[in-house]
């Protein structure tokens, strides 16, 4: 019986434009500035929700056509750099991380000059719709994970 791999990684820098395979463009709204004058902390969480749908629909939809949902279980930002409005940005996502039952995104968000003003992790967890349960990924499943996250820029090459 052939092993699955259980991917151990070198440290990624999140906050390297590079390292990202997936990258959206966002524009920023005005309904994102705070009191502040600045983009609102919570419209990062967007930002990141927007690149984190757009590469499973590219990069992981062969999780769906295999019947595996999942649910987002932890979220961490680190906030770097302001935003201001108007402006454009990019968001990336890219898989780090393959656990038993669930598995980490790396995502970052870079102004208009490339600087990073945020960086972060989205745990994915495996999920059972039927008993409202996590469960294990497939092995089949977290074997191209595994592929997916040990290519440089974490994205599919087949």
């Amino acid at each position: 019986m052939n092993a699955v791999p259980q991917l151990v990684s070198a440290p990624i820098d999140l906050k390297d434009p590079s390292v990202y395979g997936h990258l959206t463009h966002e524009t920023l709204r005005f309904g994102d500035v705070d009191s502040n004058g600045h983009i609102n902390n919570v419209a990062f969480l967007v930002l990141f929700e927007n690149a984190r749908v757009s590469y499973f629909v590219q990069h992981l939809k062969f999780m769906r056509a295999r019947g595996l949902s999942s649910v987002v279980a932890h979220l961490d930002i680190d906030f770097r750099r302001q935003m201001f409005y108007p402006g454009t940005v990019r968001a990336g996502a890219r898989l780090i991380e393959v656990r038993r039952s669930s598995f980490v995104l790396g995502q970052a968000i870079f102004d208009q000059d490339g600087h990073c003003a945020a960086a972060g992790h989205a745990v994915i967890v495996a999920y059972d719709p039927a008993s409202g349960r996590g469960q294990p990924i497939p092995d089949e499943v977290r074997r191209d994970l595994v592929r997916i996250a040990g290519s440089p820029t974490g994205v599919s090459t087949s």
